[in-house]
């Protein structure tokens, strides 16, 4: 990490319900927008705590059996897939793993919207890895790694999500990623314009 990097301190998170305004008003009371509730997948061994650092994004968590991807929401199951990666295993699905990897993302390319999220920075993806942990003790070179998911988000169109080792960010990032689809979602399902903000359309 260099010097520059360590001196970065990442803003704290929102505390706030996810702003949907109209003509000027926020309606998320009135319109009574609901927080999601997140899927997790029975497999994960150490589930993001969603709920407990982002209670004004995420409603509930519920541990299921996803088919494809680690996290999903309830009522959105075969719409949206977020798969979660750590570096070591981002690193491993795309060199020994990479067969069944392949064979994932063929799975998780089907939902409307779905990505990979890998805890670590892009500049982490692509430096020497045994530089920095021993835990990535691997003669994998980082071009071959993420060259890999630059192809797959190509082929696929499966966003990849670089994020943070730093799992309190990663953890942030995965809240907002799915709290927003869902808004967005549910603001369609009521028959409402697909917009947080109507000023700007976005």
């Amino acid at each position: 990490m260099s010097m520059n990097e360590d001196r970065l301190q990442p803003a704290p998170p929102g505390t706030r319900r996810l702003c949907v305004m109209r003509q000027g008003r926020a309606v998320v009371r009135e319109w009574g927008i609901p927080k999601p509730t997140v899927l997790v997948h029975t497999r994960e061994q150490h589930p993001y705590n969603l709920v407990q650092l982002h209670p004004n994004w995420i409603g509930g968590l519920k541990f299921t059996t996803l088919k494809t991807g680690d996290y999903s929401i309830d009522g959105m199951e075969s719409l949206l897939a977020l798969e979660r990666k750590s570096m070591v295993d981002a690193i491993q699905s795309a060199m020994s793993g990479r067969e069944r990897f392949i064979r994932s993302c063929e799975r998780l390319a089907k939902f409307r919207w779905k990505a990979i999220l890998i805890e670590a920075t892009y500049e982490e993806m692509k430096s020497n890895y045994r530089d920095q942990d021993e835990d990535l003790l691997t003669e994998a070179h980082p071009n071959a790694v993420c060259g890999t998911y630059d192809a797959i988000e190509a082929k696929f169109g499966i966003p990849i999500i670089y994020t943070s080792r730093r799992r309190i960010l990663a953890t942030e990032r995965a809240a907002s990623w799915l709290s927003k689809h869902f808004t967005y979602w549910w603001l369609e399902q009521a028959g409402h314009a697909r917009e947080l903000i109507d000023t700007d359309h976005l």
